[in-house]
């Protein structure tokens, strides 16, 4: 979206879930392989930029659970080492991801001015990032715009297996002939914002901070703005594809785990302008659409990838 725009990028990946041959090529993006964590490499990229847009963390709460250390290094010393390296030799402009757990134990609908205090390692690293952008805000002139994104799904994120959203993991079973695997009752509400709504929402807000001459760090809010549960998502999928859901109930496998997101959307729309469009309905037919297009070989890697959470139970 951003290549396409006319933006020239420098890309940043481990390919942790991709391999190379499956990269998004395009004449506006060169790609790198390395990590956020190597000062050097990341002061070379930021040569004769602009903006930074930062999405390098581990994006599940499971990731945490399996090696905390490890993931609690990527996403804080990752965070410190890009603005440290931005602070030194690069543009002070960046829009990066923080996320919606930081707001858990609140009262629904999660809104910015909320007080904070994270239930969990992921959403205490990210808290700690958001501090830090407000550090440097204040201390040495960033414009910082920490989304914090919701439960954000959509197609490409076969190669994710187990760590994929819900929404596919759902799909993807009942679509290889598979009873879709529900945690609890599935009365578990999130509030999902699809892949391309979200890349969107980054393109605005790094627009923004391009022509924005004063310092500043805020959060906002990136959700749809509206709930579903679970079932609902089993049941809309299960419509998509033409078949009658028969759903296995579990016992939730995670001991900290948030029953209900929401996001109050009024800041997303005020300060940025945006407001997400793609609904769960159609973002669901897209993944269908392309899991369709997948080699016989990914689909049949996709079968069991609901099953992922009984690593957890170990």
């Amino acid at each position: 979206m951003l290549a396409d725009a006319g933006y020239k990028l420098d890309v940043l990946d481990n390919y942790s879930f991709s391999n190379e041959d499956q990269l998004f090529k395009h004449p506006n993006v060169t790609w790198h392989k390395g990590d956020t964590r190597d000062y050097k490499l990341v002061v070379s990229l930021l040569k004769d930029k602009d903006a930074v847009v930062h999405l390098a963390a581990p994006s599940s709460f499971i990731m945490h659970e399996e090696n905390d250390l490890d993931a609690c290094s990527f996403t804080m010393m990752g965070f410190k080492t890009v603005m440290e390296a931005m602070r030194h030799h690069g543009p002070k402009k960046i829009v990066w991801a923080s996320t919606s757990a930081v707001y858990e134990r609140n009262p629904l609908p999660y809104h910015e001015k909320m007080t904070l205090i994270p239930p969990d390692s992921k959403a205490g690293c990210k808290h700690w990032c958001e501090l830090e952008a407000r550090r440097y805000a204040e201390r040495y002139g960033f414009t910082s715009i920490a989304f914090r994104p919701f439960s954000v799904y959509g197609v490409g994120e076969h190669t994710k297996g187990g760590y994929a959203n819900v929404t596919s993991l759902l799909a993807w079973a009942m679509m290889a002939g598979e009873r879709p695997v529900i945690w609890g009752e599935g009365h578990q509400t999130r509030d999902f914002i699809y892949v391309e709504d979200a890349a969107r929402g980054f393109m605005t807000a790094l627009g923004k901070v391009l022509v924005d001459s004063k310092p500043y760090a805020e959060e906002v809010n990136l959700g749809f703005g509206k709930e579903h549960s679970f079932l609902d998502v089993m049941n809309i999928a299960a419509k998509e594809l033409g078949i009658k859901p028969n759903p296995v109930y579990v016992k939730v496998p995670i001991q900290i785990y948030a029953e209900r997101l929401l996001s109050d959307n009024t800041k997303l729309n005020q300060f940025l302008g945006f407001q997400p469009k793609i609904t769960l309905e159609e973002g669901i037919r897209r993944i269908a659409t392309a899991t369709r297009a997948l080699s016989p070989e990914w689909q049949a890697k996709l079968k069991t990838a609901q099953l992922y959470y009984k690593k957890l139970e170990k």
